[in-house]
């Protein structure tokens, strides 16, 4: 019998429907009596118009299931829904970790704080780290679903925690913020000082040009470095776990599927449960094989202008295109050959339904056997 999940993180490019298909699993999860979140880290921000929800924040928002009577669903469990705000999770993170109140305002009200904690590459990916860490530690949730950005980035939300300890582990920061009982030693003096492959290897780190105006910064940070090494530990033990299965977003093209099975390698590599893929947006099949022949012949005896010619025609062009999804699909497998992997369809729906409950109600019925 397939595991339970109690956290599935949802990747994939953009305009697969990725969003879309995070708010059905979540569904999927309330309708079997589940308490369940859905946090998004994608700025689009279209999860809270699916859920009827005004706006969504960085606390969870339960989304009004009674919405659900109106198309004949029983509420058997609940729905939470929120978006990852990254000032605030690092805001509380400082405060966390920092040895004192005194502290923490010390570098929550440094000049640059602001700009690191928005910009420092990697700062979102070990944010949504962050968050899920710790909704999954504080809050009593059955499932969580995890929306993530597009692929490249997902990639980046995977080795954050491994990022952040190798960054801590390599010395450069620690070097450059030693103690020192002159303030003189910080800064540029030191900078000029440090050996070049230090300071670019900073830079490499950080994305940051400049980095001799962060010095003063960085040694209000100094007492964080054991707090976020540890955390970083366990969000990584986190990922590895088999109750936080992974699944890739894809959609019937070329593009979609070519990227996600370059993704599928690249994620393989990593210490994570990769359950499967999800292909969002498949075009229904109209005819089996028969019934494309006959209604062909059909054509063949109607008039250029005749109604039900124009009807079949077009048909069966819906259907050319429905059997393209089929080839498509039948080629991702071909490329990932897993007896592991479990594969899902999902019917195309249209954006302007996507404004009600019952609607991610249809795709959560295609979805049912991701929660086992």
């Amino acid at each position: 019998m397939k595991e339970q999940p109690e956290v599935i993180v949802c990747v994939g490019t953009g305009g697969v429907g990725k969003t879309t298909v995070s708010s059905a699993i979540g569904m999927t999860g309330a309708l079997g009596g589940k308490k369940t979140l859905v946090m998004t880290i994608d700025p689009a921000k279209r999860l809270a118009q699916s859920m009827g929800i005004k706006e969504l924040k960085n606390t969870p928002t339960p989304v009004p299931l009674k919405a659900l009577q109106q198309c004949g669903q029983p509420i058997r469990g609940s729905l939470d829904a929120m978006i990852l705000e990254t000032q605030t999770t690092f805001n509380n993170l400082i405060k966390k970790y920092s040895s004192s109140p005194q502290k923490a305002d010390a570098i929550l009200n440094n000049s640059y704080y602001h700009y690191v904690s928005g910009e420092l590459a990697g700062s979102e990916d070990y944010m949504a780290m962050e968050k899920l860490y710790e909704i999954k530690k504080d809050y009593d949730y059955d499932l969580i679903v995890v929306d993530t950005p597009p692929a490249r980035h997902a990639i980046n939300f995977l080795t954050a925690p491994n990022r952040l300890i190798q960054l801590i582990s390599s010395g450069v920061l620690k070097w450059l913020i030693r103690p020192s009982t002159s303030m003189s030693m910080i800064g540029f003096n030191i900078l000029n000082r440090a050996p070049q492959k230090i300071v670019k290897l900073l830079k490499s780190y950080v994305g940051l040009e400049i980095v001799e105006e962060l010095t003063e910064f960085f040694s209000e940070f100094n007492d964080l470095y054991s707090g976020f090494k540890s955390r970083a530990k366990e969000v990584h033990d986190l990922l590895a776990s088999p109750r936080v299965q992974f699944y890739m977003v894809t959609a019937p093209t070329r593009e979609a599927i070519e990227e996600a099975v370059y993704f599928y390698s690249i994620m393989k590599g990593y210490e994570i449960h990769f359950a499967g893929f999800i292909v969002n947006k498949i075009h229904p099949l109209l005819y089996n094989d028969a019934g494309r022949a006959q209604s062909s012949r059909i054509i063949r005896t109607l008039d250029q202008d005749d109604p039900l010619r124009i009807t079949l025609e077009q048909t069966l062009t819906m259907d050319s295109i429905a059997l393209h999804d089929q080839e498509l699909i039948a080629y991702l497998k071909s490329k990932v050959r897993s007896q592991k992997i479990a594969y899902y369809l999902s019917s195309l729906i249209m954006d302007r339904e996507l404004m009600n409950l019952c609607s991610l109600v249809t795709i959560a019925q295609a979805l049912d056997g991701i929660l086992g």
